[in-house]
């Protein structure tokens, strides 16, 4: 089956679709592990409007996806939602196991991609403002910079960074995801209340338990 094209509002809608079993309480939640895995493989195909330097995101994105989908498959009693499934691994203390992998290291390593996303959507959101110089290309960097790099070896972070001189520019990035520009202003408000409060709540969640150092 054909990849189908990205579609912007298509993925912002299958954030706005995530569920939680998990009431919100100090200390952060996680999603239900179905609404959250849709929403993410439609984050994968906006990797590669980034241009080839970032397909190496979207095949991780996509392989993460898969595992926790076979988690999920397995037991899914315990990770219906992904809150119960880390938290499982959390009390069996095989949260860090990498072989086979964790649904808590998995999580984590899609949560840094959320947060890249959170971090380039609040930028450009900026970048749009009138009078505003900046670009596609300054508004990637910091989100690779405070979400990505830390996470990646030198050689990986170099590629980025020519990757980087690639981008086109803004107004044609908008186009390229299919944004009209009468919805743009829209679509980037709702990109800012459905991520925001995602990422804060998982990195929450992670710090609380932990578990943000996973290996």
């Amino acid at each position: 089956m054909a990849t189908p094209p990205f579609n912007f509002d298509r993925m912002v809608t299958a954030f706005e679709a995530l569920t939680w079993s998990s009431p919100l309480r100090e200390g952060g939640r996680l999603p239900d592990t179905a609404p959250f895995l849709a929403a993410m493989s439609e984050v994968a195909l906006l990797f590669d409007q980034l241009g080839a330097g970032f397909s190496f995101v979207r095949k991780d994105i996509t392989s993460k996806v898969a595992v926790l989908a076979a988690h999920l498959r397995a037991a899914p009693d315990t990770y219906a939602s992904l809150q119960r499934g880390v938290e499982a691994e959390v009390a069996a203390g095989t949260a860090a196991v990498t072989s086979p992998p964790s649904a808590a290291r998995t999580l984590l390593r899609l949560m840094w991609a959320t947060k890249f996303l959170a971090v380039l959507m609040a930028e450009l959101g900026e970048a749009y403002r009138p009078g505003s110089t900046k670009t596609l290309r300054d508004a990637t960097a910091k989100a690779y910079g405070e979400a990505l790099k830390e996470h990646h070896s030198w050689v990986v972070a170099k590629g980025v960074s020519a990757a980087l001189l690639l981008l086109p520019s803004k107004e044609v990035f908008l186009d390229k995801v299919g944004v009209d520009l009468a919805r743009r202003d829209e679509l980037l408000r709702r990109v800012d209340a459905v991520f925001g409060p995602l990422v804060v709540d998982c990195y929450g969640f992670y710090e609380q338990h932990k578990l943000l150092g996973l290996p």
